[in-house]
């Protein structure tokens, strides 16, 4: 079962790394946080919001890695959704384009998992 890490780094900012069954880092935080109360909210949001995800593959120009970011739309008042704001990333890259969707797809099962819980 996936589990949720939380680092504090040296400025006291709070990330949090999404684990999968096997330990390894699958996704990150795309944002710090700098209360345990932030990231707690900024967590459940997107656990809620999954479904409203859009992924989005990439590669490093400097190298062959592929990796993932995943974004929540914006909220805008009266005019409904606009473009989104990055909320994860993959927390490692990958060697094909195949390995990068199916770690977006592990992250996209892993917080169904964590709303099954949740309930």
């Amino acid at each position: 079962m996936p589990g949720a890490l939380v680092v504090r780094g040296g400025d006291g900012e709070l990330v949090w790394i999404l684990l999968a069954a096997n330990g390894r880092p699958l996704a990150r935080s795309a944002g710090a946080y700098r209360s345990d109360e932030a990231l707690d909210a900024a967590w459940r949001e997107l656990v809620a919001d999954r479904d409203a995800l859009s992924i989005r593959l990439g590669r490093d120009a400097d190298g062959p890695d592929w990796w993932w970011s995943a974004a929540l739309p914006v909220r805008v008042t009266g005019t409904g959704m606009s473009a989104g704001v990055v909320v994860a990333r993959s927390a490692r890259g990958y060697l094909r384009p195949d390995q990068c969707r199916g770690g977006a797809t592990g992250f996209l099962n892993a917080l169904s998992g964590f709303a099954r819980r949740g309930r």
